[in-house]
């Protein structure tokens, strides 16, 4: 019998080291995310961000790591997304 998949999405502001900012879980998985893919970040209204963009800043994708894990029920693939602060340019 074919197990079941999880798809976890992480993201996180400056370090992989601090709790993400915003995560969720879905049935589905998340479309492909790339190092220098800009992140528009104003419909996540209710994260605290630690430092929002100001005028002329942006955030950009810094990192991306990938954590898959098999467990008796299901399998799962979480997508951690680091971004950073920019300069726009």
């Amino acid at each position: 019998m074919a197990k079941s998949i999880e798809f976890h999405f992480e993201l996180y502001e400056n370090s992989f080291v601090n709790d993400p900012v915003w995560s969720v879980q879905a049935s589905s998985a998340f479309p492909a995310v790339s190092i220098g893919d800009r992140f528009e970040h104003r419909a996540l209204s209710n994260v605290a961000w630690s430092s929002p963009p100001s005028k002329g800043q942006e955030f950009r994708v810094k990192d991306v790591d990938h954590i898959f894990w098999e467990v008796d029920t299901h399998i799962g693939h979480k997508l951690m997304v680091l971004i950073d602060l920019t300069e726009l340019g």
